[in-house]
């Protein structure tokens, strides 16, 4: 690929963030903040809370928000699933049994029930919840199954979209922040270079 066509590619992609960005997901965002501090007790608007302030009121919080969560995620620890594999059409039971293992196997490495009750928080709160599932090259030349948690905010989806399905969604954006040190191990020192020059 010549440097021209890198270079229409990046373009592209970042029309598209541009589009996808401004096209719900700034809206998504602003709902999922004030969802958090409506979790968090946050409740009031900060033009009300300051009118109290001058009237020498006070602004009081009965965070009923949290404790009917609170009450929510218990109940989604308490009657967690439990994932097997059943044989069908025919298919050997072995072959599900190992399946049933290898899944409990990538389950138990990545923590997975933990992951799951903190996917289900954020799609309570912020209606949105997310999985990242890789393979990772970190501990073992073969690969491993990573299964990670993606902050809601940090996942901009296809506008277009007309289905829970991500398999229907044209495109999925993921966003991160990376210092400089990170940009130079990823991309160069040419790159990290020229993005503190542009910052600075």
């Amino acid at each position: 690929m010549t440097a021209e066509q890198r270079m229409d590619l990046a373009t592209a992609q970042w029309m598209r963030y541009q589009q996808v960005r401004d096209m719900g997901h700034t809206d998504f965002v602003k709902k999922a903040d004030r969802c958090n501090n409506f979790f968090s007790g946050d409740q009031w608007n900060p033009i009300d809370k300051a009118t109290l302030a001058l009237a020498r009121r006070p602004a009081l919080t009965i965070n009923k928000i949290l404790s009917t969560i609170s009450n929510v995620m218990g109940e989604q620890i308490q009657n967690r699933t439990d994932i097997a594999f059943q044989p069908r059409s025919g298919a050997p039971v072995e072959t599900a049994e190992t399946l049933t293992k290898v899944f409990r196997q990538i389950a138990d490495s990545n923590q997975l029930d933990w992951k799951r009750s903190d996917v289900f928080c954020d799609g309570i709160i912020t209606s949105r919840g997310f999985y990242d599932v890789r393979l990772d090259f970190t501990d073992s030349m073969m690969g491993e199954v990573r299964i990670e948690r993606l902050n809601p905010k940090n996942v901009l989806i296809d506008p277009d979209a007309e289905d829970y399905d991500p398999d229907t969604w044209n495109d999925v954006l993921t966003t991160k922040w990376l210092t400089w040190h990170d940009i130079e191990m990823l991309y160069g020192a040419d790159k990290a270079e020229g993005d503190r020059k542009s910052v600075v």
